[in-house]
């Protein structure tokens, strides 16, 4: 994945050039300060919060992405922990998609299902109308359980062109806007696609991509020659925030950003493909809401509960696959767009410790997704896949928030 990079040990260098390097580069910084938190793991949180397993070992091997459906399910799209090629990932699709359930209310998941298996990359989805959409490119598909025993049992193709790549830069999503639109991200890999009207849409370019539930009306919102993203969030006006890498070439430290999607928009880097896809500019490319280090950012999400307190309403949360760290955005109006602030949240001194994901409970508490050591396709520095490194998903809590018998 464009997003998952690991990063070699430094030698002796300074103390001050030590840190600064780690921070250009998103390494993760030697240098830590003392949780206050109760940790798990190697992983540490701020004073006032705990960290806990939500699932017990061998429930999952190498989570990606996680999200809920109204019943407080969980499915979690899971790696075959296999990195071959493109073809092959193709030929031989072996990723797929487990339904979790917290059958007792202690916040750990005590029940798996395979709800889906053979699935080609499936990078994200989201449960609408009592079906899981999901997208598997080149495919966007919507899985169905008509028999409710956890098992999908109906497979429908709704939208097919993209294209795969196996090192993960490629199609993501879907995420259910507050329109009634479903939204999804896309890399600079190129796509041919004939809608549900019969118009082909074809370029070289990334995409922020949208359509109705049943595939219509199917269009890009923004574009541009950037490399890749991953997720996105919405906020309270609607607009669309996500996280992105290799805006540019790393320069002065900076390579990933949070951006700040505006329709109709053009994003760097300042390809070809803009120009080849015909992009029309009306100036110069839209610019990076918050840039960011090489800290290869995955999942995004918005805080909406109250359990964290009044300070943390409203603020992004982001997990950071180089740095092992969940990192906070405390965000607010900017003008026509948005700034952040931003700090670790979670911190960690596992260097095989890599989160792809966090999402919020209804109880409020945090799960966070490690995927473990598996990846390596695209990652020049990763050296070699640790499969013997699993994963799993740890809860945070804020330990005065006051625990419901049914938070849904």
């Amino acid at each position: 994945m464009t997003f998952f990079k690991k990063f070699m040990r430094l030698p002796a260098l300074p103390v001050f050039f030590v840190t600064l390097l780690l921070f250009c580069c998103g390494g993760r910084k030697a240098l830590e300060t003392p949780e206050t938190g109760e940790g798990l793991d190697g992983m540490h949180v701020p004073e006032g919060f705990a960290m806990e397993r939500a699932t017990p070992p061998g429930m999952v091997s190498y989570p990606m992405f996680a999200t809920f459906d109204n019943n407080g399910r969980l499915f979690v799209i899971e790696s075959s922990g296999k990195t071959t090629s493109t073809e092959d990932v193709l030929k031989n699709p072996t990723f797929r998609i487990l339904l979790l359930e917290d059958q007792d209310g202690d916040g750990v998941f005590d029940k798996r299902r395979i709800f889906a298996d053979s699935l080609p990359y499936p990078m994200g989805g989201t449960f609408y109308q009592g079906s899981f959409y999901a997208t598997a490119p080149p495919d966007l598909i919507r899985l169905t359980d008509s028999n409710d025993d956890g098992v999908a049992d109906k497979k429908e193709v709704i939208l097919t062109g993209w294209t795969l790549n196996h090192n993960a830069a490629t199609l993501s999503g879907p995420f259910f806007g507050p329109d009634g639109w479903m939204y999804m991200c896309d890399a600079r890999r190129g796509f041919d696609i004939t809608t549900k009207e019969g118009t082909r849409l074809a370029g070289k370019g990334a995409r922020i991509w949208r359509c109705r539930p049943d595939g219509s009306g199917l269009e890009w919102l923004s574009g541009g020659g950037f490399d890749n993203t991953i997720e996105m969030i919405f906020m309270p006006s609607g607009e669309t925030i996500g996280t992105m890498t290799y805006f540019t070439d790393p320069a002065d430290g900076f390579r990933d950003a949070l951006m700040h999607w505006v329709e109709g928009g053009v994003y760097p880097k300042p390809y070809p493909v803009i120009e080849e896809d015909r992009l029309k500019l009306t100036g110069a490319l839209m610019p990076v809401m918050t840039k960011l280090p090489r800290v290869s950012p995955a999942g995004l999400m918005r805080y909406k509960g109250t359990a964290f307190g009044k300070d943390y309403q409203g603020n992004l949360f982001s997990a950071e696959f180089n740095t092992g760290r969940i990192t906070r955005h405390i965000i607010s109006e900017d003008g026509a767009t948005f700034r952040t602030i931003d700090e670790p949240f979670m911190r960690s001194d596992n260097l095989e410790l890599h989160p792809t994901d966090v999402l919020e409970d209804a109880d409020g508490s945090l799960l966070v997704v490690n995927t473990g050591g598996w990846f390596i396709a695209g990652c020049p520095l990763s050296v070699v896949a640790k499969t013997d490194v699993q994963g799993g998903i740890f809860r945070i809590r804020k330990k005065d928030a006051p625990r419901t018998a049914d938070p849904r």
